[in-house]
């Protein structure tokens, strides 16, 4: 099927690649339909690009990437409605907000991760309870960007 993007132009996805979100990301429930895309340049970052409209894309990324002790504790009744029995099923990404201009200052919502049925083609994306994880975690911390600096 052919898509019509904003940043890409016109692709030519198959069918089986997009996922349906029963639910909608938070914000934007009434979009079901998303598709990834490897970043163009390379690295770690893919988008997560709406079937319609054509211009909604979110940058995401594994979050093991930059946090390696990342896990959810996710209830089963938190993906049911993805279908999700196997854990070897499901991949898990982060949004990642990047601000124009400042790439070093881009931050990831740990606390909502969007959990890919991969074998069912469904995805949601879930709060995680509590204060463990940060809606704006910084990717690059402070140190590391002092110390750049130097």
């Amino acid at each position: 099927m052919k898509i019509l993007t904003t940043r890409f132009g016109e692709l030519e996805v198959n069918s089986e690649e997009v996922y349906y979100f029963p639910e909608g990301l938070l914000g934007f429930g009434s979009v079901k339909r998303y598709f990834t895309l490897a970043n163009p340049s390379g690295g770690p970052f893919e988008w997560l690009q709406a079937v319609e409209p054509p211009n909604l894309a979110f940058v995401v990324c594994d979050p093991v990437t930059f946090k390696p002790d990342y896990q959810i504790k996710a209830k089963k009744e938190d993906l049911e409605s993805i279908k999700l029995e196997r854990v070897k099923d499901a991949i898990v990404r982060v949004i990642l907000v990047i601000p124009k201009g400042y790439p070093e200052r881009m931050t990831a919502n740990l606390q909502g991760p969007i959990v890919f049925n991969v074998k069912a083609r469904l995805a949601k994306q879930i709060v995680l309870p509590g204060d463990e994880y940060a809606t704006r975690y910084r990717v690059f911390p402070e140190e590391a960007l002092a110390a750049k600096k130097a």
